[in-house]
């Protein structure tokens, strides 16, 4: 018995079915080879295409962006629905205080003028300046941050929802990815010592024109303008370090912060193929955390609903140093201005892994030279720690230098950090904290 021959249009049907299916089949083996791609990328490899490829990040810029871009694309490459979040920033952490020092010498100019005019005018200024610049430090809204350079800048966020219910409040883990400038202040250890001697003693000189400019409403004594003078030179000297800093170049930041993305990338690879049983977690790449911490400030705003009762992982340079065996640093406090401590149910979790597995060298320790995200997250109301990869002395290594490049830290030690980290956020979520 014969068949009939298939007519034209039935055989042209059939050629489309065959090509719909080839063309299927390629997609599923782009996705596989995609996968594979991004499970062979290591965590030194993160750090290298961000501090090497893209380069310095500095906040605001087009290599922050193109950081950004980056991130997004792995985070849509596994899965996620990746979002971006935009705000505007200050464009240097220096700019306020700057401006803040310069309006100091000009109201000590003033000081010198007519009285009791010139000296009420200075204390206007003074106190003016005074109240900003202790804003400043404390990453709160001034009136410097209204006159200085400011630009657009973005987050890149995505939700891991749990594999059953997320019945509890979320993990938010964040970890930035802009780099800083490499002022003279942290070139060398000595140079490091009058960047942290500056902030206590600036403020002290300031609060002392302040009192000298208010003495000097009711008396012309020229004493009163010399005295002044003392103070002045430590102001003046803060004035040209911050014009320095503002101006210096952008560091490649392999350490920070290019680790902490790549960690936080790790997590978000491993969570997305294996969920939390009861929480979502909420992975964030944050811009401008440099300048003040802007970008995680921003989101916090925006996602304040959604964010109650979340606890809040800080992912930030956590690469160690090349040559030394060193763990990852759980942060229990920092302070800048003002003292933050990390929550006490989550030390313990911290602590109790720490006992578990030794062999990750994970520490406690305080960290007293700077800010993080952690201190944006406490000041939200979340509960808040901090992991880092701090030196014996609580120092951070490489930090805001142009050596802080691939070849200067640990790959052993990133790997141990990225362990704790999967460790903590699964014994959270097993705790129920």
């Amino acid at each position: 018995m014969q068949h009939a021959s298939p007519t034209p249009a039935l055989r042209l049907e059939r050629l489309i079915e065959f090509q719909k299916a080839l063309i299927q089949k390629s997609h599923e083996y782009i996705l596989c080879d995609v996968l594979a791609t991004i499970k062979r990328m290591s965590l030194l490899g993160f750090v290298k295409h961000l501090s090497e490829d893209i380069g310095p990040r500095g906040s605001t810029t087009e290599n922050e962006h193109k950081a950004l871009d980056f991130v997004q694309e792995h985070l849509s490459e596994l899965g996620l629905q990746p979002q971006r979040h935009s705000f505007l920033s200050a464009t240097s952490a220096y700019s306020p205080f700057a401006v803040g020092a310069g309006m100091m010498l000009i109201a000590l100019l003033l000081f010198w003028q007519s009285q009791p005019v010139g000296a009420a005018a200075a204390t206007v200024i003074g106190v003016t300046v005074l109240i900003a610049i202790t804003m400043e430090l404390r990453l709160r809204s001034n009136f410097l941050r209204w006159v200085i350079p400011t630009d657009h800048s973005q987050n890149v966020w995505a939700i891991i929802p749990a594999h059953y219910n997320a019945w509890r409040p979320p993990i938010l883990i964040t970890a930035h990815v802009d780099t800083n400038r490499t002022p003279w202040l942290f070139r060398t250890p000595s140079w490091r010592r009058v960047f942290h001697a500056l902030i206590p003693l600036g403020m002290i000189c300031m609060a002392a024109l302040v009192g000298l400019f208010m003495l000097g409403i009711a008396s012309p004594a020229r004493s009163l303008r010399e005295i002044a003078l003392v103070p002045g030179v430590v102001v003046l000297m803060i004035f040209l370090l911050m014009l320095q800093a503002s101006s210096s170049p952008f560091t490649p930041g392999a350490n920070d912060n290019a680790s902490g993305v790549a960690v936080a990338l790790k997590l978000a690879e491993e969570l997305a193929r294996e969920p939390l049983e009861n929480r979502d977690v909420i992975v964030v790449f944050t811009g401008c955390e440099e300048v003040g911490g802007y970008g995680a400030d921003a989101l916090m705003t925006a996602l304040h609903d959604r964010l109650q009762g979340a606890v809040h992982l800080v992912i930030d340079h956590v690469g160690g140093l090349a040559g030394r065996d060193l763990g990852p640093s759980v942060i229990r406090s920092e302070r800048f201005l003002v003292r933050y401590d990390s929550d006490p149910k989550l030390l313990a979790i911290a602590d109790g892994i720490m006992g578990q597995r030794p062999e990750l060298r994970a520490r406690a320790q305080d960290f007293n030279r700077a800010y993080s995200e952690l201190t944006t997250g406490a000041r939200h109301g979340l509960r808040t720690v901090g992991l880092f990869a701090l030196d014996d002395d609580g120092s951070l290594p490489s930090w805001h230098i142009s050596g802080d490049v691939t070849a200067a830290l640990s790959e052993r030690t990133l790997e141990r950090s990225f362990e704790f980290a999967h460790l903590f956020v699964r014994a959270v979520d097993a705790e129920g904290v």
